[in-house]
């Protein structure tokens, strides 16, 4: 009698064990589906997330920002703007830096990265040249949350305009012992400009012409492009360069992309949220007539000018940087 009382305790934990091994089973089953369907919706948002970055690299998410109207700026615009308009804050940058691409051509970042670049000013006198091809441009007013709509972001006063912010990179420049001429033009365009000053001084070698964005979104609200620079409130910036494909690509223009996407690359490692992608247009931007043309945007019209300065005295920095690691 005892025996089979053993036996049938033996039975009843062997049974009991199983259940407890099935249960656990279970569990794990469950724990298993339940961290891969975790996994797969990760996998999902970064698939989405990546697939938003790389339409962001084409063109702004048109629920918020139908148009980058980087020539003529907002306010130019035929649909005329509500009598009073906001101005909201967006940051627009992209790190690593991107490309957005509003051309047919095909664009490799991994071969603009490695693109060997070099150049050689002739002659000991300036190297780089600034210029303002549209030297009225102007920013929003200081410590406002919104302006009229009649306001033009357009100035013809220098302290106003692009003019300040070219001389405040300018000035950097300098300091950092790299000569420069800044250009006061206002009725020549970029190619005059540039074919003016190298006559003179053929060693410039760099050209910046340099533009203030605008953006509106899609409920008429002024775009204030987000950055800050230490504890300062600043202005992104962006680097364009023309590819001119309406008669079949200009001369050049890939050795600028990779010139602007290695410079801009160089900037987003170091400032996280300071550079936009950089732009390849299909319009040619001027940018002939010398070996290292870029149009550099620094910041939009609902900016400050004091943003843009901030902003411009950082980026000649780096810029600064950038020429004396590929001159010879």
């Amino acid at each position: 009698m005892e025996k089979q009382n053993t036996s049938l305790t033996k039975i009843l934990v062997l049974i009991f064990s199983g259940v407890a091994l099935v249960a656990l089973l279970v569990a794990l089953i469950v724990l298993v589906q339940g961290a891969i369907r975790q996994e797969q919706e990760t996998h999902r948002l970064l698939a989405e997330a990546f697939g938003a970055a790389r339409g962001s690299e084409m063109a702004p998410p048109a629920t918020t920002i139908p148009k980058e109207l980087t020539d003529p700026p907002a306010t130019e615009e035929t649909d005329p703007l509500p009598v009073s308009v906001d101005i909201v804050s967006v940051d627009l940058s992209q790190t690593p830096c991107g490309i957005s691409n509003a051309t047919s051509y095909g664009v490799d970042k991994d071969a603009l990265a490695d693109m060997l670049l070099s150049y050689q000013p002739e002659g000991g006198g300036p190297w780089v040249l600034i210029l303002h091809s549209h030297a009225s441009e102007s920013y929003a007013p200081e410590g406002v949350s919104s302006v009229s709509g009649a306001f033009s972001f357009t100035s013809d006063l220098r302290n106003e305009t692009v003019f300040t912010v070219g001389e405040a990179l300018a000035d950097v420049l300098r300091a950092a012992g790299i000569g420069v001429i800044h250009a006061d033009d206002t009725d020549k365009t970029a190619e005059a400009i540039i074919r003016k000053y190298r006559q003179v001084y053929p060693s410039l070698t760099y050209v910046l012409d340099l533009h203030r964005d605008g953006i509106v979104t899609t409920d008429n609200r002024i775009v204030r492009s987000d950055a800050t620079v230490g504890d300062l409130p600043a202005a992104q910036l962006m680097l364009a360069i023309g590819a001119d494909t309406a008669n079949g690509g200009r001369e050049g223009w890939q050795k600028d992309l990779a010139a602007a996407y290695q410079l801009a690359d160089l900037i987003s490692q170091s400032e996280p949220g300071l550079m936009r992608a950089t732009f390849l247009r299909p319009e040619s931007l001027g940018q002939t007539g010398a070996p290292c043309v870029m149009n550099l945007y620094v910041g939009t019209t609902g900016n400050t000018l004091a943003e843009a300065v901030t902003s411009a005295r950082l980026f000649a920095k780096y810029y600064a940087i950038f020429i004396l690691r590929h001159t010879v």
